[in-house]
This record gives structure tokens, C-alpha cells and sequence, in this order.
């Protein structure tokens, strides 16, 4: 079987909704089988010539969605990450496998309220847990050199299309951000 091929088994795919504050758009992105999504976001893809995608997130089967509520299908985009606020997994069409590759970490759930915007007017207020580890602190998540980090458990306003608002995933561009703070749960 040919590796590039969408059946292979050495990539995965995932249904995404991606953000950019201007527009919405709803796709399919393939990455290499051992990558999560933010990794797949954070390393870049592999391509068919071999080269490595890292500034455009490539997505096939794409809906655009437009402000004013208007559809157009494309077959295939490229989105420049520099756009992007943040990736919204749907879920994964290809089985799980659990990776061992990685040592276990202790890491501690933090919920957090953060405020991200696009070159439009539009502000949108994320609620979700990040993962920091133990005796770490929030501020260790966000000075690293990956552009998006993860969200679990996030509530989105204002809601997306289809008023879609509670994601299991989400990954956050870290350049998107206006501010990030911890919520107390007292």
C-alpha cells in the first residue's frame, strides 16, 4: 500500500474545526499515525514530496464558513497558522493507539479562562483545563517554543456554527492569546 494514501495506516485523520475569528472552517487533517493533533500542529506534516509542512495546516473536505453565515466547499486548503486562534477537534476517524514512546509525567488539570482574538473585532472567551506538571505553574506552559497548547474540557463564546460551544479538545494559539488566567474553584 502506498504511504501517502489516505487508507494507509501509517496516518491518521481527524475532524477539526478550525478558527480564525474571520471565518470558520470544517475539514479533514491527516497526519503521520504516531502524532496527536497538537503535535501534528506544533511539528508540522509531512507532505507528499517529503518536505515538512509546518506554517499551513492542510485540510481536505473543507465547509468555509463565512461572518455572515454563508457555506463554500473546497476540496482542499491550506490555512496559515498565523491566522489561526485555535483547532477544535471533532473526533478521530482512525482507531486510537495508545503510545508508549513517551515517559509518564505527572500532570495536574488547571482550569483556566483565557481571551483570544483575530484581526477582527471578535473576542472569544475559551474556559478549559490545561495540563501543567506537578509543582509547575501556567506561566511554564505558555513560555515554551510550541505555537499551540492544549485545552481540554473547553467551553467556547461566542458559540461556533451549528451554535457548537463545548469541545473535548481544543489547541490554542499561544500568539491568539490577550490574556490567560487560572480560575478559582472556591
Amino acid at each position: 500500500m502506498d504511504p501517502e494514501s489516505e487508507g494507509s495506516e501509517l496516518h491518521r485523520q481527524f475532524d477539526v474545526l478550525v478558527c480564525t475569528g474571520e471565518m470558520v472552517f470544517s475539514g479533514k487533517m491527516r497526519c503521520d499515525f504516531s502524532q496527536r493533533l497538537i503535535d501534528a500542529l506544533n511539528e508540522g506534516i509531512r507532505t507528499e514530496t517529503r518536505s515538512r509542512l509546518r506554517d499551513f495546516l492542510t485540510l481536505s473536505e473543507v465547509t468555509v464558513i463565512n461572518p455572515k453565515g454563508g457555506k463554500a466547499a473546497v476540496p482542499v486548503l491550506h490555512i496559515s497558522k498565523n491566522n489561526i486562534i485555535f483547532v477544535a477537534q471533532a473526533r478521530s476517524v482512525a482507531p486510537e493507539k495508545p503510545l508508549t514512546t513517551y515517559p509518564f509525567s505527572q500532570k495536574l488539570p488547571v482550569t483556566i479562562v483565557a481571551y483570544a482574538a483575530g484581526a477582527a473585532t471578535i473576542q472569544f472567551r475559551i474556559n478549559g483545563c490545561i495540563y501543567i506538571d506537578s509543582w509547575g505553574h501556567i506561566t511554564d506552559t505558555l513560555e515554551t517554543e510550541e505555537r499551540f497548547i492544549p485545552l481540554t474540557q473547553a467551553k467556547i463564546a461566542p458559540a461556533m456554527p451549528g451554535n457548537r460551544s463545548s469541545f473535548d479538545f481544543i489547541a490554542l494559539n499561544k500568539e491568539r492569546i490577550v490574556s490567560i488566567g487560572e480560575i478559582s474553584h472556591k
